[in-house]
């Protein structure tokens, strides 16, 4: 049976009244406005919208605003009598389930589903019912609005022969992109991926293209070359920006003549394969500073695909690490953990850099750690913190946080005396803390207090720099109070 306080409903007062005759506690909300400042518990996670008494306006408004403000909500939508696009609509933008009959049942049924499943997993639905498969396209997970707009673009151009860019920074998926590209294509052909960067100049021509028997020292052999190769189906040409530049004059010549000239050979050889190029940088700048031709860039520039970093889809980091959560488990046979939400709060607060292969290689290494209970900030911060990981970032530790106002013994400035029965970690931690806190408080000073300016100028977010705020007992208004006193 689902918590009795975990759910929240927009709507109408009649639906409310009908889930708690049915022992489902809820809190209503009035406005979208409301869910910024909800006190939410570790065990809501569910946001229901009635849509027979929402407008579709308010209906989405609302939808962005939990996804922009709490972005582990899961969304059920009720909507007897809607038709399959409201549906696929509202799929897109965020829901995990849509009820279209009239029946409480139903309602009931979905919510149990969800919570349930949200045991273990803060965001992640049952991709087996094919109204939630909208989870899904072509294996690539997302339940981000711009990525659906990439998927959608897919749909609609992938049986045409026009060239692709894909941009995106490393570990966002291209590769799965241009896979899905190609699968939706219908095209029988081969495909076959690329990294220009770690093929050598010397010898990229002649694997892109091919080469005649004696063409070079060491052609023993007639070479057919992967464009050949990719004959009827697709190639990705990744990293397309580190390819050089008279490569990049071959490549014009193919996109322009549909052929081919294999390294040595004096005659051309049709080709029919469909090209999609992929960068983590800008070409845009390559063709400024004259590292990539223009012509060439604005060959390959005709249908483009912007793939957003994970961190500008929170949504997707907390559903991701979900599926992967479970998928690791499965794997190794263990039990999934249930989640804190200080696990949750902390999972969101990272840049991650690397994406989602990081942050895949991340629940690996918690599900390998042995953590087979409820998962929390200080699991999580233990796991980022034990390999230098850029982009991280945590709360201060509890050892942090009892030695802010220990008195600090030096032999100086700021030079811990020295106590060899420690390890090196518990001798440097308390010292750490105290120069933390002494940074903070001068951020703050020179700041006048502002949170924004201060957090940006630590290169941290401000919900890190407001959690270690509180941790060191360090109060914002002070620092505004003694700036303005010296105005005055």
């Amino acid at each position: 049976m689902p918590d009795s306080t975990s759910i929240v409903i927009m709507g109408s007062p009649e639906l409310e009244q009908a889930l708690n005759r049915e022992g489902l506690g809820v809190v209503r909300l009035e406005t979208p406005e409301n869910v910024k400042t909800l006190s939410i518990g570790s065990q809501t996670r569910l946001v229901i919208l009635d849509g027979q008494h929402l407008g579709d306006s308010r209906m989405f408004e609302m939808m962005k605003t939990i996804q922009e403000h709490r972005p582990y909500l899961d969304v059920l939508v009720f909507k007897p009598g809607a038709d399959a696009g409201y549906v696929h609509s509202v799929l897109k933008n965020g829901a995990a389930d849509v009820i279209y009959e009239d029946s409480h049942e139903k309602l009931h049924q979905a919510i149990e589903a969800i919570q349930n499943n949200q045991k273990f997993s803060p965001d992640t639905p049952d991709l087996r019912d094919t109204r939630k498969r909208v989870g899904s396209f072509e294996g690539i997970l997302s339940r981000n609005g711009a990525m659906w707009d990439i998927f959608e673009t897919i749909t609609r151009t992938a049986s045409s022969d026009a060239t692709v860019l894909i941009v995106g920074e490393t570990g966002t998926g291209k590769d799965l992109l241009a896979r899905a590209i190609h699968r939706q294509s219908g095209r029988t052909g081969r495909f076959v991926a690329v990294n220009c960067s770690t093929i050598s100049p010397e010898i990229i021509e002649s694997e892109l293209f091919g080469h005649e028997r004696g063409a070079f020292t060491g052609a023993h052999q007639q070479k057919q070359g992967l464009f050949r190769y990719a004959d009827g189906g697709t190639i990705l040409l990744d990293e397309i920006g580190d390819m050089p530049v008279q490569t990049q004059l071959s490549l014009l010549r193919v996109l322009q003549e549909q052929t081919v000239r294999p390294v040595g050979s004096h005659h051309e050889v049709p080709i029919d394969a469909r090209v999609i190029a992929a960068t983590n940088a800008s070409l845009a700048n390559a063709v400024q500073t004259g590292s990539f031709r223009e012509d060439l860039f604005y060959r390959l520039d005709v249908i483009r695909l912007e793939v957003p970093p994970l961190r500008e889809r929170p949504e997707d980091i907390l559903y991701m690490f979900g599926h992967f959560l479970k998928r690791v488990c499965a794997d190794y046979g263990m039990d999934c953990p249930e989640l804190h939400q200080s696990f949750m709060d902390l999972l969101l607060e990272q840049t991650w850099p690397g994406n989602v292969r990081q942050l895949e290689n991340l629940t690996q290494r918690l599900v390998l750690k042995g953590h087979n209970r409820e998962l929390t900030g200080e699991d999580l911060a233990e796991v980022l913190y034990s390999q230098d990981i850029p982009g991280s970032s945590s709360a201060p530790t509890a050892l942090e946080t009892e030695s802010v106002n220990q008195p600090l013994q030096s032999q100086g400035d700021h030079t811990p005396s020295l106590n060899p029965a420690l390890t090196l970690a518990a001798y440097l931690e308390p010292h750490l803390a105290t120069l933390e806190k002494e940074y903070l408080e001068t951020v703050l000073s020179k700041n006048s207090g502002r949170i924004a300016e201060s957090a940006n100028q630590a290169g941290m977010s401000r919900r890190t720099l407001l959690r270690k705020l509180n941790a060191y007992h360090i109060d914002k208004q002070n620092f505004r109070n003694k700036n303005s006193e010296l105005k005055d």
